[in-house]
C-alpha cells in the first residue's frame, strides 16, 4: 500500500483521512534541556517540549542501568539559535550499539515501563518480547535478562521520543494503534525487528514532513 501524507496536516492512524490536530497535543512552555557535551543549556520549544522530556527519562533510565557505561547521552540536542527555537534530537546509534551488547537487570523493565508512557502492561510485553517466565524474574531485580531485552529497549525508545516529536504527548498512543499501512498491526508490535522500526520511522517522518510511504 503507497500512501501519500501531507505535511500541513496531521492523519487519522486508523483511517488515515485528514483530521485536526489533538488540542492537547502538545505542552504549553518551553523549557531547558542539556545540548551536546560541553555545550551550554539549550531552550526548547513548546512544540519540542514532549520528546525532550521522553528522552530525558529514558537517559535517566539507562544510566541507573548501565551507570559510567551509558554518560554519554543517547540522544544529542541540535539547536539553531539560543532562543527556544525548534531544537532537534539525534539518536545516537553509536553509543545505542555499544548498551545493546549488555544484559539488563530485571528491575530496570518496570522503570522503563513507568518512562515509556506506555498504559498496558501488555504493550510492555509487546514491545520487549518478554514471556511470563522473564516477566516473573522481576520479582528478583538482580536477576539479568538477556542483552536482546536491552536491544528491544533502545529500539523503542528510539521510536518513543520520534512519536513524541510528532505527536506530542499523543505518541505513545500512536504506537498502540493499529495501522493499516503496516497491515493492521501496530507501530509496536510491527517494530520487533529493526526492519520494522525502520518502518515505522518511515511513517512518521512522512506524517511531519509528507511523503509517500
Amino acid at each position: 500500500m503507497t500512501i501519500a501524507f501531507a505535511n500541513i496536516e496531521r492523519f487519522s492512524p486508523l483511517t488515515m483521512t485528514a483530521s485536526p490536530a489533538p488540542s492537547k497535543r502538545r505542552p504549553a512552555k518551553a523549557r531547558q534541556y542539556p545540548g551536546p557535551a560541553g555545550s551550554a543549556i539549550v531552550a526548547v520549544a513548546a512544540e519540542d517540549v514532549a520528546a525532550h522530556g521522553q528522552a530525558a527519562k529514558f537517559q535517566r533510565v539507562f544510566e541507573s542501568a548501565y551507570g559510567a557505561e551509558a554518560q554519554r547521552r543517547l540522544w544529542v540536542v541540535f539547536s539553531d539559535d539560543k532562543g527556544a527555537g525548534h531544537a532537534a534530537l539525534l539518536f545516537d546509534r553509536g553509543q545505542a550499539a555499544e548498551l545493546a551488547s549488555h544484559p539488563v537487570q530485571a528491575r530496570v523493565i518496570d522503570e522503563w515501563f513507568a518512562a515509556s508512557g506506555l498504559e498496558r502492561r501488555k504493550d510492555l510485553q509487546i514491545a520487549l518480547n518478554l514471556t511470563p517466565s522473564m516477566l516473573s524474574r522481576k520479582g528478583s531485580g538482580d536477576k539479568d535478562l538477556d542483552a536482546s531485552v536491552t536491544e528491544r529497549m533502545l529500539r523503542h525508545s528510539d521510536l518513543l521520543v520520534r512519536a513524541a516529536e510528532v505527536f506530542g504527548e499523543d505518541g505513545p498512543a500512536w504506537m498502540t494503534k493499529p495501522h493499516p499501512v503496516l497491515d493492521g498491526k501496530t507501530p509496536l508490535e510491527f517494530a520487533s525487528n529493526e526492519f520494522g522500526a525502520e518502518r515505522v520511522r518511515e511513517i512518521l517522518n512522512a506524517i511531519e514532513y509528507g511523503g509517500v510511504v
